[in-house]
Parts: C-alpha cells; structure tokens; sequence
C-alpha cells in the first residue's frame, strides 16, 4: 500500500536504549538527529500513518523493546510473611524458652505441666497470626485496586485499522489515539496535534500544562493530556518507559525502623540477664546441694536426680520470667490500634511500622504542587477600573453587577474548559489551569458558563499561541453587532488597549498616567508570585478580519492575578511541625521564584535557610551536598533522582526523613524516606504503591495527625516497657531470692501463677497501656532520635524504685507473713498472700505507668479511658478467681476479707511512694543528640515545659508551684532562655519576634 513500509530487520536500526535517553534527556536537537517522528517509526517498522501491521511479530517485539508491563514485586504469601514474623529475636527467645518449659514441665507434671509452655506458644502464634493476617489482607486489597485500576483500553492503528486493546498490547511502534482526560500508557512522540496540552506535573512537579507540537514532542508515561486530541508513535513501554524507570527504583528492602533496631537490642539485653540469672541460681543451688550432701543434711540417694531436675526448671522458670512475653503484643496491639484511628484522622496506614516511625521524624520533604499547594490555579488577585483588588474571594461583594455580567460573556466564549464529574462523584473543571481559574471564578460570582456559551455560538475564533500569547473569540449578539472576546498575556493585551471599562459602565479612555499605574500593578501582582492575564473585548457593527483586524482598539475589563495557592491549613501546620522540632523542606520541580514564594508564604523558608535548583546540587561533590542538605529548605526545579538523592543524604545525617508528594516523579524519594506520605485524591497509582502512608484529604495538616499519633504509639510502648520491666525485674529476684532462701529450692511463685502474670496480665496490661489517646502536648517536645535510648532515666527511676518496693515488700512477706496476715511460713495460703500482693503491686504500678515523663497527676484522663478501666476491672476479677477458686491447678487458697484488705493496702502504697520519689529525686534527661537544623526549627521547638502539662498540674497547687519553679531554674541556667530571648530581641533578628511572642504566650498560659 501506498505510504506504507511493513516491518523489515535491515529497517529496526534504532534501539530500546536510544529511545530511553532520547526520552530521559528530551533534547530537541537528538530528536532531530533521529531524522523526526516520521523516521523513528520507519526505523521501528511502523509508519505513522498506518501503524504496526497487523502481523507484527509481538515475541520479537517484546524482546527488542519490552512488554508493556511493569512487574510488581512477587506477592508475598501468608506463610512468608509468617516466617518473616517469627525471625524477631523476642519471639525467637519466648518460642526456645516455652519449648523447653513445654519438655520439663511434662516431665514433672504430666497433667498441667504442659499448660505453661503451650500457653506461650499460643501467644506467639496470635501476635505473628494478626500482624501477619493485617499486612496479608491489605497488601490482597491494594493488589486488586491496582490491577482493575490500572487494565484500561487504548485505541491504537495497527495496519491503517483502528482497534481497542488492553494497555497491556501496546508495542514500541504502535500508533496511539489520545485525547482530552487520557492518562498516556507509554512513552511518545507526538505524530499529529489538535491544541493538545498536557499536564506533567507528576513527573516534572511542575504546574506548568505543555503544549505539544513539533517544538514540544514528547510524551511522557502516566501523565494527562487536558486538552485536544491526536496521535503519538509509542517509543518507551514498561520498565524503559520513564513511569517504569521510577517504579523499578521503588523495588527495594524495607529498612528495620529505629524502634525495631532498639527493641532487637533490648531483646538481646533481656536474653542475657535472663540467662545469667538463671545460671547463677543453677550454680547457687548446686552449691548450696553440695554443701548439704557433704555436711549429710542431704543423702547421696535417688532424690538428688529429682532435687536437680526441680533446680533446672526453677533456673528455665527464671529465663522464662526475665522474657517480655506481652511487648511483641504491645507493639501489635499499638500500631494495629493507632492504624485504626489514623484513619479517622484522614490517614490510611499500608504499612503497620509507619505509625511509630512517624513518632521520630526530624525532617519532612515535602512536593510543592498538590501537597502545600491545592494544585488549581486559582484568581487571587484583580484590576478593575483602575482598582486593585487583593482578595479575589470577596470581589462578588464590590463588583457593580453590569460589570459581573460583562465578566461572565468575556470569559465563558473565549474559553474550552468545562466542568465535568471525575471518579470521585466531585464537580472539576477540565482543561487549561488558567481557563479553569477564570471559570471557577465566574462559577463563585454567580455565573454559568454552559447557559452563556449556548445564547452566544462562536463564529470564529483566533487561537492561543505560543508566539501570540493571546486568544479571541468572537460571537454575535441579540443587538446585531458582534463582540470580540480577548485574553492574553498581561502586558501585550494592554498594548491592545485603548479604552477600559469603569464600574459605572462607561467607557474610559486609557491615559499613559492609566497605563503606567496598570504597568506597575502587573508588575507587583509578578513580584507576589502571580501569573497576570487581561480579558478586553471590543464590539464591531459588521464582520472583518478578525486575526488582522480585530485584536485593536481593545477596551480593557479587567487584569488578574492567578496562581496555584496555599492550602490555608498547611501555614499552621508547618508551624506546628517547626514547634514539634520537625525541619519542612520543599523540593519542587518548579523554578525558583515560585518556589522561594511559595516557600516563604508557607512558613518553611526563612533568612538562614539555603534555596537551590537541583542541577546546582548535583553538580557539588557528596561533602558539599551533605553541608548543603543539613541548612536547604527549599530545592526548585529538582528532578526525581535530586529528591531520591536528599532523602538518602538526610538519612546519612542521622533524620528520620518523612516524603511527601502525589506524583510519579516523588516515588522513589517516597521509598526511600523512613516514611513516605502519598495523597490519596491526587495521588497517582505510583506513588500509593511507594508510600507507607496514603493521606486521604490530601491535607499537609493531617501529617501533624500521623506525628502525634506516631509519638503516641512510640510512648504506647515505653508505658507498657516501664511497666513491664519492673514486674520482671520484682518476678526475677524474688524467684532468685526465694529459691536460694526456701527450704525445697523452689520459687514462692508457681508455674501457673508465673503464667497469669507473665502472659494473661501482661497481655491485658499491653491492651491497656497501648490504647491511650494521643494530646497536643506530644507535639510540645523534640523528637525522639535514632541514638536516643529507649528506656529513660525517668523510666529507669520509676522502674528501680517500684521495683525495690515490691521485692522488700514480697520478701517482708516472705519471711515475716506469718505475723502480718496469719498464716503459716510456706503454707499454701502464706504462699497465696506473697502472689496475691505481688499482682496486686503490678495493677497499681500498671496507673503509675501511665505516666512517662514525671507527671505528679497519674489519674490524668484514667477514669475517661474506658479499655484502661475495663482491663482493671477485669484484672482483678480474674486475680480474685484465681486466688479464691484456684485451688489445687493455681496452687492457691481462699483469703479472708481482711487478708485482701491488707494486701491492697500495702500494694496501693506504691502510687503514693512513686508521687514521694518525683518530688524528692528529681531527674533530668540528657540533651538528646541533635541532627542540623535550621536556626527557626531549633527556636520554634523550644520547650517551654519539658514536664508539666496541663493535666498533670491538676490539683497538688502547692507541689506543683514549687517544681514548676524548679524547673524554671533549670531551664534558665541549662537552656540560656532568657539572654536568648533578649538577645535575639536586642539584635531585632527577622521572624524572631514571632517565634518569641508564642514563647512568650505559651509561658503566660502555663503559668
């Protein structure tokens, strides 16, 4: 046929790498090299205006160029990710000492002997079972969004007939119809072009639509055409296509986050305590056998083999004691908790170990277009009859109506845009931003752009260009006469002008005073980081020629400025994060004037803070990037790997860096980060499948939400460790003590009795120190770092003096109950009371524990959280079961009424003695180690109180007053506050007076 070259081996010069750099770079001039669009598609046995015969080979397209699929990783199935759970060293640890627990206790006691290590078994299986389970069914559920979303049909040319086929067919060579909405399957080079304008925001971050053409050629995978339609010859597909090269950079490990890494240091730490432990009472016990077997206490008979057999499992009894059976519940019972009202909080959590993460961020970088941006131009400014007008939002209430009316024929004819419903059920107008934003504000002062374009049909209409700049329409009036409807470029539609409008409806001549004041409002609508358009329009009596003619003598309506703005919320919210001690960073692909305004509007630049363009940054060797990134707050014009590149160098610093950004092009970096946060309106299927975190609203605000409650969970578990610690460390000694010290050589404590409070208690305990609410006063402190240790000297104080308590007080008890409560030394009920005082030490240190930082008031928010009162309730319910009807199974008896008063009594002693000891031995914490930040990140956070807080000031006046003084002190003399705050005030420090009139707030309201 005529035209059409078929496919030919000798013609297939051009290779899939060739292709890929061509569309990497984007340099017109290799373009051309190539000899043009028509040229590549002879060289790829393809011609652009038949396409790809119908026989083509697709196995050997397919292996020249690649399928068009992008594999995912393989599924993970349940068993996998089964195993995965069970390598932590926790469980690993609880599974060998139940087992070996599981073997003796069998060999002692047939009968119940089995219960302990089983029981243990079991809990391992659940916490493995329900992490396991969650991350299985979510992972299922994406994976099935994703393959509905993403199968789509595409028409195609392929032996000059048209077809459908699945995006899953095209072949390097195809010829692919594209119009209005289409979100572009490959890579491309555009073949014919009707207007179309693209939107590449995903993968550039720029705002900025391209308008396609012979200087503009390339098309770029996932990325939208909003307006015009066409043909481009496909060039890159799958893994080779540019939206390919991203998602095979998202294909990589997942790093163990900072709480893991010290909760496997913590395991081994318990590990050889435990162990130690229990080779010390082996030896001692074995000593102390041999002492008595020489002095004759002890004959050298068949007992002894039994008497070392009850050491050995005393001494397993120790190791199984000194383990953490509920922490890997905590942790479970913690993050499954948090990810449940996250949600409510508009984040959707795809990654369980993101929550606590979020907890330690020091950094966020953040995409500029969709994220702080709204990512709708929006008119925010406007000049009208020599008037400025600076907030748009109000024009509908002093704008005369004549001249609304004239706005809404101006800007509804000259215009493509429509409205249309997307996916989502929402109204949104499709087309050109700029378009757009003269719409919606036509939409807010009351017009209807439908209505107005069927009463007034174009009959001819001059297009935008790039060389003109401008675009006119001109329709036909009821009157007979016809009106010309302009808009363009600020200052060439001016030059156009010779008359504007005035709000009385007259016609006003345009006198160079006029013209020289609007000259100089363009130009400060410029400097305030808008894009100026001007509408004017003209009435003629008959035809002319319109493109020649027509675009004279113009009489000027109106100029407006138009940009992408701010979320409001994200302004506080990146204060709010500054406060918390969280750095916000910006890296856009947008130039760097818009960049630095937005930056600026935003609150995330200030005066010492380093703006680059990221071809700048990666021209610097790695020691001056790393100097840069420790001071950058903005990054503009930034491609993928620049991001990618920061987020790793943030890493190396010592951040836990956090990603934000809804297009293709903020993947990568959103893999990399510690925590990436992808925008679930705007989002693309790219950058979900990256992020850890999908913010459903889109809103910058909610990441504050993720922080608190990613502190919360963080703090979730050091509650649940402090008190954990302490029942082990009391469970420990007191089997130690008691074994070396009692006549048999056994623990006061029996198996079972052992099991309840090591695994149901401490269970229940995980459940309720792990669903406490997060407050705003978590965002009041710096956050915790990597190198910061996970138990505090705080921690380590409520931990040793509770713990010294229980175990005088057991060991009291012990020796001595026989007086106290009536019973006989090493009877079934004295043993009874010693286990009976010792729950009942851990259900009041379970209060105590609410608590981490020295807050006197420990019944904060307790009789308001329902699960903490339950899991008490419940406690001692079971407690007084077990005591009352155990029997023989729990190795119990009954106590009377005044045996149960006593042991509440000296239990209870703990919540007044853990008060004494805050006031008495007061703690600071160390400095924690500080990643660079910023100047106004380190001012802003600050803290004005590192320890009282609203609710734990409540009552105790006289207590508090005197630690708050002593506190003030302490800050004084540590912090340097006060010649900070002067000095900084003395040297008139820009943004200082701001950042300290909050200080100065905050302290007025604590005090």
């Amino acid at each position: 046929k005529k035209g059409y070259r078929p496919a030919a081996t000798s013609g297939m010069s051009v290779t899939a790498e060739t292709l890929q750099v061509l569309l990497t770079e984007r340099k017109l001039e290799d373009y051309e090299k190539l000899g043009g669009v028509a040229e590549v598609a002879r060289q790829l046995g393809s011609d652009i205006e038949k396409g790809l015969p119908k026989e083509v080979d697709v196995n050997a397209q397919h292996l020249k160029y690649g399928a068009n699929v992008i594999p995912s990783p393989p599924p993970k199935t349940l068993l996998s990710l089964i195993f995965n759970g069970l390598q932590d060293k926790t469980l690993i640890l609880l599974m060998i000492s139940a087992t070996v627990s599981l073997v003796l206790g069998i060999a002692e006691n047939p009968t119940s002997g089995w219960i302990e290590g089983t029981a243990i078994l079991a809990a391992v299986f659940i916490v493995v079972c329900v992490s396991s389970g969650n991350d299985y069914q979510k992972e299922q559920q994406f994976r099935k969004l994703n393959d509905k979303k993403n199968n789509k049909d595409v028409k195609v040319k392929r032996g000059g007939e048209a077809l459908t086929i699945s995006v899953y067919d095209v072949l390097v060579g195809d010829v692919v119809a594209i119009g209005t909405g289409d979100i572009l399957c490959a890579d491309g080079i555009i073949i014919t072009s009707n207007k179309i304008r693209c939107d590449e925001s995903s993968m550039t971050g720029e705002l900025k639509q391209i308008e396609k053409g012979p200087k503009e050629p390339f098309m770029l995978s996932s990325t939208m055409v909003v307006e015009g339609t066409g043909e481009m010859l496909v060039v890159c597909v799958g893994l080779k296509s540019q939206a390919g090269h991203t998602m095979a950079m998202l294909q990589r490990p997942a790093e163990d986050t900072p709480l893991q890494e010290k909760l496997e240091t913590l395991a081994d730490q318990i590990a050889r305590f435990g162990m130690t432990a229990a080779a010390m009472i082996l030896v001692s016990l074995s000593i102390k056998l041999g002492i008595q077997i020489y002095t004759g206490v002890q004959p050298l008979d068949a007992t002894v083999l039994s008497i070392v057999l009850k050491y050995v499992i005393t001494s397993i009894t120790i190791v199984v004691v000194a383990v953490p059976e509920g922490l890997p519940l905590a942790v479970t019972i913690a993050l499954a908790y948090s990810m449940k009202k996250m949600l409510r909080d508009s984040n959707l959590v795809r990654q369980l170990v993101a929550c606590e993460t979020m907890g330690g961020a020091t950094t966020i970088c953040s995409d500029k277009t969709g994220t702080l941006t709204k990512n709708e131009m929006t008119v925010m400014k406007m000049l009208a009859s020599g008037k400025r007008f600076d907030n748009a939002r109000e024009l509908k209430k002093v704008l005369p109506q004549a001249f609304v009316d004239t706005y809404h024929l101006v800007v509804a004819v000259n215009s493509t845009a429509q409205e249309r419903t997307n996916e989502r059920n929402l109204k949104v107008f499709v087309g050109s931003q700029t378009e757009c934003a003269l719409l919606r504000l036509d939409k807010e002062l009351g017009g209807n752009y439908e209505v107005m374009r069927e009463a007034n049909k174009p009959l001819e209409q001059v297009p935008f260009s790039s060389e003109r700049k401008r675009m006119s329409t001109v329709v036909k009036r009821d009157s007979g006469k016809f009106l010309l409807c302009h808009k363009g470029a600020s200052e060439i539609v001016l030059c156009h002008c010779d008359y504007y409008i005035s709000f009385d409806g007259k016609t006003e001549k345009l006198t160079p005073e006029m013209r020289e004041h609007l000259g100089h409002e363009i130009e400060s609508f410029a400097s305030d980081g808008l894009r100026t358009l001007s509408l004017a329009y003209r009435e003629f009596d008959a035809c002319i020629d319109w493109a020649k003619d027509g675009e004279k003598g113009l009489t000027l309506l109106a100029i407006v400025g138009i940009k992408d703005p701010v979320r409001d919320e994200v302004p506080p919210a990146v204060l709010r994060c500054q406060k918390a001690g969280i750095v916000v960073r910006m890296v856009t692909g947008d130039n760097v004037v818009t960049a630095t305004k937005i930056a600026k509007e935003c609150g995330i630049l200030h005066d010492d803070g380093i703006v680059i363009e990221g071809p700048v940054f990666r021209k610097e060797t790695p020691e001056r990037q790393r100097e840069i990134a420790k001071k950058l707050q903005v990054m503009a014009r930034s491609s993928p790997t620049d991001k990618f590149t920061l987020v790793k160098m943030l890493k190396e610093l010592g951040h836990v860096v956090a990603v934000t950004g809804d297009g293709t092009n903020d993947a990568p970096a959103l893999k990399e980060s510690n925590v990436g946060f992808s925008m679930g309106i705007t989002g693309t299927d790219v950058a979900k499948e990256a992020s850890a975190i999908i913010l459903m609203d889109d809103n910058f605000a909610s990441i504050v939400k993720a922080v608190m409650w990613g502190r919360n969970v963080y703090d979730s578990i050091r509650k649940f460790l402090q008190f954990q610690l302490t029942v082990n460390l009391v469970a420990v000694l007191l089997a130690f003590i008691g074994a070396l010290t009692s006549s048999h050589g056994e623990a006061p404590l029996k198996p079972v009795q052992l099991l309840w409070v090591n695994l149901i208690m401490d269970t229940m305990a995980a459940l309720a120190l792990a669903t406490e609410e997060p407050t705003e006063a978590l965002l009041d402190r710096q956050p915790y770092g990597k190198d910061d240790t996970l138990i505090t000297r705080v921690m380590w104080r409520s931990v040793i003096t509770q713990a010294l308590y229980q175990l005088v007080l057991n060991l009291l008890i012990l020796y001595h109950g026989d007086h106290l409560f009536g019973v006989t030394l090493e009877s079934t009920p004295h043993l009874t009371v010693v286990f009976n005082v010792f729950v009942l030490c851990q259900l009041f240190n379970e209060v105590n524990s609410r608590k981490l930082y020295g807050e006197l008031n420990v019944f904060s928010g307790f009789f308001t959280n329902t699960v903490f009162l339950g899991v008490m309730t419940f406690t001692l319910i079971m407690q007084y079961l077990i005591v009352q009807y155990g029997g023989s199974f729990a190795g119990t008896a009954p106590l009377s009424v005044y045996q149960w008063l006593l042991c509440l009594g000296f239990s209870s002693f703990g919540l007044v003695l853990a008060f004494v000891v805050k006031i008495v031995i007061p703690i600071s914490e160390p400095a924690p180690k500080k990643v660079a930040v910023p100047s106004v990140v380190a001012r802003a956070a600050s803290p004005v109180s590192p320890v009282s807080t609203p609710a734990s000031r409540a009552g105790w006046k006289k207590v508090r007053d005197a630690q708050v003084k002593l506190q003030a002190v302490h800050a004084f003399r540590n912090l340097g506050l006060a010649s900070t705050l002067r000095r900084h005030h003395r040297h008139q420090v820009v943004g200082f007076s701001a950042v300290s009139g909050l200080v100065s707030a905050a302290l007025k309201k604590n005090n």
